[in-house]
């Protein structure tokens, strides 16, 4: 938002500049400009626009008014999750994270719910489990139609919050969540993720590759389900259905997929499937400060195809549809909203292989 300022030489009359200030505001919401749903301090309003925080005050009493906002005693100001202007619904959106993977994800949610009259009010937890539960209840509490929720998970599954939101009378729609949970009847949108990493594996036998190792970032959602589809495609073609090599870690570095190489060639190697791009995109650079090709030396392939493409060699992909999981899911929650009995819906995609240049045939000398 820029500074509204009067015209040099003329005083703004004080109702003009809090309305001007209001439109400003109204629109920063609109365009998810503070996605945790909570509007800067006044003092911090007043110094990025310019005005006193008197006029930022009787700005933020018209939004009040309007019940766009809310304040709370002691914490702050507060976006709103009442419907929007018309027939559309108002549908909570909580994601733990508006960088990698889920932006595309949250595109795919706003245009289809933008396109039929809803209204997305979106909050980001940055995985801590506390702000989750908070953004759930207070979604719920402020009027939201309808939820779409990425849980953070753990060994024990999702939050304490959960169990309460399942017996809820608003509705709710998972993503990229769902498969781990044991026999829940909430609606879910997910990757395939098992399918798509035993593509991955088949796409590398085709080019003749038979020893395949598996370089792992250790995670409760995803993991699991790609070392599956893993496992599945080794057996299915008569292989040992554990990989040459598997290591798992949490955070790699570039000395970690060294000693993966390592250990990859010392068992005769050729092809190596990661999980996700950014370790596949460690051991290729692993491999070339080694002398290594790849694809003609070493085949690699990346997994959610995030930064594939920025890999000093583009790396062959599985990419999960991402922008489709967003569009599905807030198909659900309005399909959802306007028929509450109808059978519940638990759906998911298969990821689809990019193949790019790091992957090739089998070494001949190998």
């Amino acid at each position: 938002m820029s500074p509204s300022h009067a015209p040099v030489g003329t005083a703004a009359p004080r109702g003009h500049k809090t309305r001007h200030l209001a439109d400003d505001l109204r629109q920063a919401i609109a365009e998810l400009r503070w996605p945790a749903g909570k509007l800067p301090t006044e003092q911090q309003l007043a110094r990025d626009q310019g005005v006193s925080v008197n006029t930022v005050r009787r700005a933020v009493d018209l939004l009040v008014q309007e019940g766009l906002v809310y304040r709370r005693q002691g914490s702050g100001t507060y976006i709103s999750a009442s419907p929007a202007v018309g027939t559309g619904y108002a549908v909570g959106v909580v994601m733990p994270s508006l960088t990698y993977y889920y932006p595309r994800v949250i595109a795919g949610i706003e245009r289809e719910l933008s396109g039929h009259g809803c209204r997305m009010l979106l909050r980001c937890t940055e995985w801590d489990t506390e702000l989750e539960r908070r953004a759930v209840e207070e979604l719920t509490r402020s009027g939201s139609d309808g939820l779409i929720v990425v849980p953070t998970l753990d060994e024990d599954g999702p939050g304490s919050w959960f169990g309460e939101a399942e017996e809820s009378a608003v509705p709710m729609v998972l993503v990229e969540r769902g498969t781990e949970l044991p026999a829940t009847s909430v609606e879910f949108v997910c990757s395939h993720h098992a399918a798509g990493a035993r593509a991955a594996v088949e796409h590398l036998l085709r080019l003749g590759h038979t020893r395949i190792g598996y370089a792992e970032r250790i995670s409760p959602h995803t993991a699991p389900q790609v070392r599956s589809g893993l496992t599945v495609g080794l057996e299915r073609a008569g292989l040992d259905p554990a990989p040459v090599v598997a290591t798992s870690l949490r955070r790699w570095t570039g000395q970690d997929a060294d000693r993966f190489l390592d250990q990859l060639l010392r068992q005769r190697g050729t092809a190596a499937l990661c999980f996700a791009d950014r370790e596949a995109s460690l051991l290729v650079s692993a491999a070339r400060r080694r002398g290594l090709r790849v694809p003609e030396d070493l085949s690699v392939i990346g997994y959610d195809n995030e930064v594939a493409d920025l890999c000093e060699v583009p790396l062959t992909a599985v990419a999960p549809a991402k922008a489709d999981i967003g569009r599905r899911a807030a198909e659900l929650i309005r399909a959802r909203i306007a028929h509450p009995d109808a059978p519940r819906r638990q759906e998911t995609l298969v990821p689809e292989l990019v193949v790019r240049d790091s992957t090739g045939p089998v070494p001949r000398h190998r």
